[in-house]
């Protein structure tokens, strides 16, 4: 019993999360989805610079470089991912 609990700790401790969202990986597919998820249902509604980042989004759609939509992608997550409670205001 002791050897299963410690077995059961070690893989939870060990074994890392995936939030669905890395850079340089050679996609822009992760990058998209961690967007839609971040967005879905008007999560981020309230964002101020909401606009913009759905513009940079679309602009990322465009390109079919992975290193430019990643770039444009980042950029509209930062428009919406609060830092410290707060959004980003430029």
């Amino acid at each position: 019993m002791r050897i299963t609990l410690i077995t059961l700790l070690a893989l939870v401790f060990a074994t890392s999360t995936y939030a669905g969202h890395s850079q340089g990986n050679g996609t822009c597919d992760d990058d998209k989805l961690h967007y839609e998820n971040m967005i879905v249902n008007g999560k981020r509604d309230d964002a101020p610079l909401i606009a913009e980042s759905k513009a940079m989004r679309d602009k990322a759609h465009t390109y079919q470089s992975v290193a430019l939509c990643e770039k444009y992608m980042e950029e509209a997550l930062r428009m919406i991912r609060k830092t410290g409670g707060e959004y980003p205001t430029e």
